[in-house]
């Protein structure tokens, strides 16, 4: 990595990730939903990393909390509740959605992806794919304690004996909410919602800075084509042998719906190893002085600027599709919401780089002020995020 800590390629990973999902959202492609996977797995690489910088450097343990817990707060914080507070006020003069009332308890305390079993629970795009965010926060509340007061030994143990015990772990989840009755798709959801079924991908991408494996594999490549075949191996295995009529031939047999064959089982673990040698592919090639094809693609302007603000355009993205494009436009064919999907990406980007420069900047640079993290931290464009979702 460079001094600033800065991989100019990653934010072009976060612009794959949220042009995956907005495509999914947009019903343009029915496998964008493994850009939240990818989420989850290039945040356990960043946030690993942040904090396992901070616990080799010299202060007390309580101000190395503070300071990573009060970043995260004045860069996650201000966005995510704003945009609750103006729902809110949606609610309040206009009475929608008129079930708001019974999720905001859970929005407010990171645990929206909890509800996911809760009688009549209704889906909405102003709120639902919230889900992952809580994830994400939960992760950031009990991550920083394992890393920073355990030994580094015990912590590699842990992340270790996690990744490999999370299929037993979706396992054990699946037969729960069988034997409670839950049908297949309820059951697919709830077990996609639930925060134990996405450790391992944290932890996959935490392991490259906590073993350092981007300067001890010399051949990162090779990591990455093996993980690439063992999940095209996996999801075409699962495809041409699936009888659910819940595979479709553009996921190549990843589809988080899908309860036959146990894929909840196996196929986040694929998708997390695959992610994870991706990341670390980019990251042994951010030291190399001439890029990569595969760098310079992921370093283009448009996919950086679109990574920077890949925060904001998750959380306005389905809101944008549902309730100002739809309401203007009718979208009855695939070939009309093909073409409609780039001004989509437009009018999303545009949205939220308005939000972050005139709302989210003040912020970024109090937190900049109050626990500066070094050269960088005196020129935003160009530093790591350490965002959810971007």
């Amino acid at each position: 990595m460079a001094d600033n800590g800065y991989i100019k390629s990653l934010d072009g990973l976060r612009a794959i990730a949220v042009l995956l999902v907005m495509s999914f959202h947009a019903e343009i492609t029915h496998f964008g939903w493994l850009g939240v996977q990818l989420f989850f797995v290039l945040s356990g690489f960043l946030i690993t990393g942040i904090l396992w910088k901070e616990k080799s450097r010299e202060g007390p343990v309580s101000y190395k909390f503070k300071k990573f817990w009060v970043r995260r707060t004045l860069r996650i914080f201000p966005l995510y509740f704003g945009y609750l507070l103006v729902l809110g006020l949606t609610y309040l003069f206009f009475h929608f959605p008129s079930y708001y009332v019974t999720y905001i308890p859970y929005l407010l305390t990171y645990t929206f992806n909890f509800t996911r079993t809760l009688q009549q629970w209704h889906g909405n795009p102003l709120f639902t794919h919230l889900w992952s965010l809580s994830i994400e926060e939960q992760f950031y509340l009990f991550f920083p304690l394992i890393v920073l007061l355990w030994h580094p030994r015990y912590i590699r143990r842990l992340m270790l004996a996690v990744i490999a015990l999370s299929p037993l772990i979706r396992l054990a989840l699946g037969q729960y909410y069988a034997a409670r009755g839950l049908d297949p798709e309820l059951l697919a959801d709830t077990l996609y919602w639930n925060t134990a079924s996405h450790i391992d991908a944290f932890f996959l991408g935490g392991l490259i800075p906590v073993f350092a494996l981007h300067q001890r594999i010399k051949t990162p490549r090779t990591v990455f084509y093996i993980c690439l075949a063992l999940a095209l191996l996996a999801g075409g295995l699962n495809f041409y042998s699936s009888a659910s009529g819940n595979s479709w031939i553009s996921d190549l047999g990843y589809n988080h719906g899908q309860t036959a064959h146990l894929a909840y089982v196996w196929e986040y673990t694929c998708l997390n190893l695959f992610f994870a040698s991706f990341i670390l592919v980019l990251v042994s090639d951010h030291t190399r002085r001439s890029p990569s094809r595969l760098r310079s693609t992921l370093e283009t302007g448009w996919m950086v600027q679109i990574g920077k603000v890949s925060y904001g355009m998750y959380i306005f993205h389905w809101l944008i599709m549902v309730y100002v494009i739809n309401s203007f436009i009718k979208v009855e064919t695939p070939l009309a919401r093909i073409a409609l999907f780039i001004p989509y990406v437009a009018l999303v980007y545009l949205v939220s780089l308005l939000s972050f420069k005139l709302y989210e900047s003040p912020f970024v640079r109090l937190k900049d002020r109050l626990f500066p993290t070094g050269p960088a931290s005196k020129t935003t464009s160009k530093k790591i995020s350490e965002t959810p979702i971007s």
